[in-house]
């Protein structure tokens, strides 16, 4: 390559980023979200397509949840670990696509690229989200290890400010039985239909929570079984257990262990719920290498197709509607 060459295919490259130095892009696909969401609370699906070990083409939709502010190539969508289906088919692929069709503009997006999973800290997932090296650079760290430390805590910090943001019958649903088990469970499965955050007390005393959630004779079982939460309150008592005395206070639900094991404290059980609930959300992050843009509006239509070399170069070509 002639020094002329690496200079077009610099300035090129200059081109395809935006103000604020990622991709263009992500200019493109956020100001779509902007023009067909607003300010919009309603849910927004995107359609994943993968494929298992076996081969077989899966379709799953998701909830996508934001735009990592830090890293504009980076989606948020909703994940829980409950959700066996969606869970294996991400441990067992990593590369997928995602469709997204704009309701208003009348565009749509495809784009391919590949997914990681911002588990709680106790929770054992593949494909854990990658170190980003400007947000590495911020701390003192120098090796690896503390390095991906650093990392950990800054997407456990992610995974925390998403769970804030969810509307209160979001959270709610995390505490639910696996989507799409069958068959269904029963209405008490279903109880909690609204849940308010509660990690301010969860973060403070985040030292206390696995003994809390764990006994030695008898465990709760693991946030990430779909029957942990009907288990939990078959087991607490939480079903028609709660009702109300004379004094209008809700009475306090009987503890399934002997009131002399120090391992369990009788505290609020919808803290408990609570953090069952939040251990079993996630953070599916996705990573786009390929997106192809088309637009129906124009006429013709209009078809963009970007794409990342091997050493994560991108580049932009129009393409026939």
């Amino acid at each position: 390559m002639t020094s002329l060459q690496a200079v077009e295919r610099t300035m090129s490259e200059l081109n395809l980023l935006g103000p604020d130095g990622w991709p263009a892009w992500t200019q493109v696909l956020q100001k779509a979200h902007k023009t067909n969401y607003g300010r919009s609370d309603d849910p927004i699906y995107l359609h994943l397509a993968s494929k298992t070990r076996l081969g077989a083409v899966t379709l799953q939709a998701v909830q996508f949840q934001d735009f990592l502010q830090e890293d504009g190539r980076y989606l948020l969508l909703q994940l829980s670990m409950t959700d066996q289906n969606l869970l294996s088919t991400i441990q067992s692929n990593q590369v997928g696509q995602l469709a997204w069709q704009m309701p208003k503009s009348r565009e749509y997006f495809h784009l391919t690229g590949k997914f990681y999973i911002c588990s709680a800290p106790r929770q054992v997932t593949r494909y854990s989200p990658p170190v980003l090296p400007h947000v590495v650079s911020q701390s003192n760290a120098d090796d690896q290890a503390a390095q991906r430390q650093v990392s950990n805590q800054f997407w456990e910090s992610k995974r925390l400010e998403q769970w804030r943001k969810l509307p209160a019958k979001a959270r709610a649903s995390y505490t639910w039985p696996q989507a799409g088990s069958t068959p269904k469970g029963p209405p008490s499965s279903f109880q909690c239909l609204a849940m308010e955050d509660m990690t301010a007390s969860t973060t403070s005393n985040a030292g206390n929570r696995d003994s809390v959630m764990s006994q030695d004779s008898n465990p709760i079982s693991s946030p990430s079984s779909p029957s942990s939460v009907s288990s939990f309150r078959s087991r607490w008592n939480l079903t028609g257990s709660n009702t109300n005395n004379a004094g209008g206070d809700v009475s306090t639900p009987t503890s399934p262990v002997s009131s002399t094991n120090s391992k369990i404290r009788n505290d609020n059980p919808a803290k408990i719920l609570h953090d069952i609930a939040f251990d079993n959300f996630c953070l599916l992050v996705f990573k786009p290498l390929d997106i192809v843009h088309f637009e129906s509006s124009p006429l013709p239509p209009k078809r963009t197709i970007y794409t990342t070399d091997a050493a994560g170069q991108w580049a932009v070509s129009e393409a026939n509607p």
